[in-house]
């Protein structure tokens, strides 16, 4: 279950966390944006120019967003406990220039599918240290009262991403071609590398001394938490529901160009899912401040569900719609990930454990495209993956609602004010 700060309960106000604390949040709300997950928001707009160029099918091209994610889930294990171990600032600042070089060497790409996958692959390997593993854990290292509202505001950088980035890319498309997109990419993926330049952060919690503080018990192994029926729980929900909410997103503009819709527009429709997620996510975070976090999210899922169903009886006209509701869905999911994680994971733990909670969340949010781009390919409609979709929101919700409830477990004993803090120091 979740420990508190021990600066938050030793009496700081809850609202002074988003002051003292507000450049660590516009790096992770920016770093969330432009890093690695930007990439599932770019591959909808490539789509049909590389097809076009190439002559690979939906589905082969879709590929690559399951060979990336692979490589990150292989990646975040590993790259978890170093978070854990030598903090997030050290971890960034040799993971963002390696994602930005690996996204040029796709605009250098020359042809053959395979070493286009392999290259999708190394951008999750290199590109590991820029998902939201990273952010999520800079964010939950500095605020405890308002987390939720935190991690909301974290993570409408990927909701500002969705929104901005497909039209964006779409217009770098259109005047200069498709590797001019993946050029802009890799130049805005330098962007969190200067403000990490300007950024402190504490120096990582280790020793016995450091745990004494937060929680008087002593944290679980790594390997008995992985045997805990809340550490599956969480990542069979958000292994469906990553399956569910990300489906459909790349293929949102392929789908409005099969009905004659202008590319550029197609672009500007499909980022309805940015909106949604903009708007979705601060409110997800300053409600689950305030009342069990799963209890609000779960609405918001199945109205994503709602969506792909509209869609599946009213055709692409409910394109804009689904969208929304998805992108609502989706910002419910990534704050839903994080913060739950954090009441569940001793926070000594956290990075390494999360990491693989968000390497189910990568596998099924790749699997879902792939599928769904096969399924297209070989029925010419996407019917059959909007209700997968669906039901793998409904299904993912109701797992998510098993979980034992973290607000009324006991609590744990927090620090008297009798004992010193550990001195804070930059790294």
């Amino acid at each position: 279950m979740d420990t508190h700060n021990a600066r938050t309960e030793l009496g700081a106000p809850a609202r002074s966390e988003l002051l003292a604390n507000w450049r660590v949040l516009a790096f992770a709300t920016v770093g969330a944006g432009l890093g690695f997950s930007a990439l599932g928001y770019t591959l909808g707009p490539l789509i049909v120019p590389l097809q076009n160029e190439f002559g690979w099918g939906r589905g082969q091209i879709t590929l690559a967003s399951l060979w990336s994610s692979l490589g990150m889930a292989v990646a975040l294990p590993f790259v978890g406990p170093l978070l854990d171990r030598y903090g997030v600032k050290r971890v960034a600042a040799v993971s963002l220039p390696l994602f930005a070089m690996t996204v040029f060497a796709l605009s250098r790409f020359g042809g053959g599918l395979a070493l286009f996958l392999v290259l999708y692959g190394i951008t999750g390997v290199l590109g590991v240290g820029t998902s939201a593993v990273t952010y999520a854990k800079a964010v939950v290292e500095r605020f405890d009262r308002r987390r939720g509202l935190a991690l909301g505001i974290m993570a409408t950088g990927l909701g500002l991403a969705g929104l901005g980035l497909p039209p964006l890319m779409a217009a770098v498309i259109a005047s200069g071609g498709w590797r001019n997109a993946y050029l802009t990419l890799a130049l805005l993926a330098l962007v969190p590398l200067i403000l990490l330049a300007f950024t402190k952060f504490d120096s990582p919690s280790k020793g016995a001394g450091v745990s004494t503080l937060v929680d008087p018990d002593p944290a679980p192994s790594v390997r008995q938490s992985l045997a805990t029926r809340e550490f599956w729980t969480l990542a069979v929900s958000f292994f469906l529901l990553g399956w569910a909410l990300l489906s459909m997103v790349p293929h949102f503009i392929p789908m409005l160009i099969d009905t004659g819709v202008d590319p550029v527009r197609a672009a500007l429709l499909a980022s309805f899912v940015g909106v949604g997620t903009v708007v979705g996510r601060p409110i997800l975070g300053w409600l689950i401040d305030r009342y069990y976090a799963t209890h609000v999210a779960i609405p918001m899922f199945v109205a994503a569900a709602l969506g792909c169903v509209l869609l599946l009886v009213g055709g692409a006209s409910f394109a804009p719609l689904t969208a929304l509701l998805i992108g609502i869905g989706f910002g419910a999911e990534i704050d839903l990930m994080s913060y739950l994680s954090s009441k569940y994971i001793h926070p000594l733990n956290f990075g390494a454990l999360y990491s693989y909670i968000y390497s189910a969340f990568m596998i099924g949010s790749a699997i879902g495209p792939v599928v769904a781009g096969y399924l297209f390919d070989s029925t010419d409609s996407y019917r059959t993956a909007l209700v997968i979709a669906a039901a793998f929101l409904c299904s993912g919700s109701l797992t998510l609602a098993s979980l034992p409830r973290y607000d009324r477990a006991a609590p744990r004993t927090a620090p008297r004010e009798t004992e010193a803090l550990p001195l804070e120091r930059s790294v």
